[in-house]
């Protein structure tokens, strides 16, 4: 024979849970000196109890199958409560989606607004080429949690990068110099807030940046100027300018 307390901590419940089940008459123990001791019938009854919860199943409804007069009353229930379930589970994914829906649209409208019309046909282009890869997901993941205070810090950083990089030409700031590294570092970790960007990564970026001419705004002109820091640096650090891999 176990205490409530024994009982409670074997099933995973509280004693007060315990109580409620022995009120409602679902797990009903034998009394000692007026304390309730639960037998190993009791705990094995408890259990199943626990399991139907655990199904999502109110107490009422684990009441009536407990006692089932028959293996074929007890299948119907269960069939009966997997086909709540299934409607539960389907009204569920409706919400998910609407709610993502919703995300996706407030996202595009942020993007829209602070980095102009043209990002929401790059963002569907981007998907279709690189939907299936990582660092999409990583991007996208880290996408959604941005909010309009957020969208406005990155546009200013990147109006201020571009407005460095026309100082830095002006200047006579050469490729390969260290006021260059500093340059190449910085948009390194701007592309590293959406996923990790290596040096061979961010040269074919750079490249793509002057290929593409929507970008060459972002850049304020200074595109070909970027690329050339950045070819600079990646050489420095090892990789094949001429054939830098993305993996």
């Amino acid at each position: 024979m176990h205490s409530i307390s024994e009982a409670a901590a074997w099933l995973g419940v509280t004693p007060k849970a315990l109580r409620h089940w022995d009120s409602l008459g679902i797990l009903v123990p034998q009394r000692r000196g007026g304390f309730r001791v639960y037998s190993d019938e009791d705990l094995q009854r408890g259990s199943v109890i626990v399991i139907y919860q655990q199904m999502g199943m109110s107490l009422s409804e684990i009441s009536s199958l407990l006692d089932a007069p028959s293996s074929d009353s007890l299948r119907n229930a269960l069939r009966r409560h997997r086909r709540e379930l299934a409607r539960r589970a389907r009204e569920l994914k409706r919400q998910v989606d609407a709610c993502d829906q919703l995300l996706k649209e407030t996202t595009m409208e942020n993007l829209s607004r602070y980095f102009g019309e043209y990002m929401t046909a790059y963002q569907s282009e981007a998907e279709r080429r690189w939907g299936e890869t990582p660092e999409w997901a990583q991007s996208e993941a880290r996408l959604k949690i941005q909010g309009a205070k957020d969208f406005e810090r990155l546009k200013g950083e990147q109006e201020t990068f571009a407005a460095d990089l026309t100082a830095a030409r002006t200047a006579g700031v050469e490729p390969g110099s260290d006021a260059a590294a500093i340059l190449v570092r910085r948009h390194r970790a701007s592309i590293s807030q959406w996923y990790e960007a290596t040096a061979a990564r961010q040269l074919i970026l750079a490249r793509m940046y002057v290929a593409d001419e929507r970008f060459h705004a972002a850049y304020g002109g200074e595109h070909t100027y970027l690329l050339r820091l950045v070819e600079a640096q990646a050489a420095a650090e090892g990789v094949d300018v001429d054939n830098p891999a993305w993996g």
